[in-house]
């Protein structure tokens, strides 16, 4: 695909993947889970296993990453370790490289309104659609009732940048279980339901933001324990298909830890290359 292809898919990489509101006074809600990610075009299936752990609107989530699907940091991440730490209920992303001491924090919707205001990139936005269906009871997941909802999202994007204009396609169909027994959200799945579009394009699509909205608020405010997605990007004719395969493995009430959720002492803060050069550089500790 053309270089604005690689723009709007390294901008919904940076997307946030989870959505946390589960503590007590003394305990957060944590998970275990692994998610299996087939590309087409690609040989290879990625495997991201990670722990995570909520409080309040903060996430934090240690990885395990195999396989180029499973890329999830601009950081990288050596030896496939990553740390996702979520804030701001998922509008900031931090990545923590703790084999390099390096952090990059970013938050996805400002990027793009900055390159949009720099007058970088332009986008229009038509087709949006966002709904939601209560399938009924679904499995027992870990000895766990579960509810089966099914989202689907959607939109047409038009990307101007660098003289180049293209038409990018993007919809996802994604089935939930949320469990019904368990007090508490600790969500790593929230990206297949749409959330990461709703973040990245909220402030450039106020119909397609409203309507994701709207849907969201039919969804149980509960904890998912298996979600499946199939995501489709089309653009130049060419179509790019995203399977996931996400399911929690264990669910505890953990100790809170005091600076689970901050940057360690002496981590190097880093830029993030590419839209926007210097400019994209990361958002330093509050």
């Amino acid at each position: 695909m053309s270089r604005i292809s690689r723009i709007a898919g390294a901008v919904l990489a940076l997307a946030p993947l989870s959505y946390a509101g589960a503590q007590t006074a003394t305990k957060n809600l944590a998970m275990d889970f692994r998610t299996t990610v087939t590309i087409s075009g690609m040989p290879d299936t990625g495997v991201i296993q990670g722990h995570a752990i909520g409080s309040g609107d903060k996430m934090r989530m240690d990885l395990n990453l195999k396989g180029p699907g499973a890329q999830v940091s601009p950081l990288g991440g050596a030896g496939g370790k990553i740390t996702m730490i979520l804030s701001d209920t998922g509008k900031t992303v931090t990545y923590l490289d703790s084999a390099t001491s390096r952090y990059l924090r970013v938050r996805p919707s400002d990027m793009l309104a900055m390159a949009q205001q720099s007058g970088q990139v332009t986008m229009k936005f038509s087709d949006t659609q966002a709904n939601v269906d209560n399938l009924g009871a679904g499995p027992s997941i870990l000895g766990h009732p579960t509810s089966h909802y099914r989202v689907g999202t959607g939109m047409t994007m038009t990307i101007a940048a660098m003289g180049q204009e293209q038409t990018v396609k993007i919809s996802t169909t994604a089935d939930y279980y949320y469990a019904t027994d368990l007090t508490g959200v600790v969500n790593p799945f929230a990206t297949l339901t749409g959330s990461d579009m709703s973040a990245m394009f909220g402030s450039s699509s106020k119909e397609f933001a409203d309507k994701l909205k709207l849907a969201q608020s039919k969804l149980p405010k509960a904890t998912p324990l298996r979600a499946s997605t199939k995501a489709t990007m089309i653009a130049q004719g060419q179509t790019r298909v995203t399977n996931t395969e996400a399911e929690v493995t264990s669910v505890q009430w953990v100790a809170a830890k005091p600076g689970i959720f901050d940057v360690p002492a002496g981590y190097t803060a880093i830029a993030l290359p590419g839209m926007q050069g210097d400019s994209g550089a990361a958002i330093p500790p509050k």
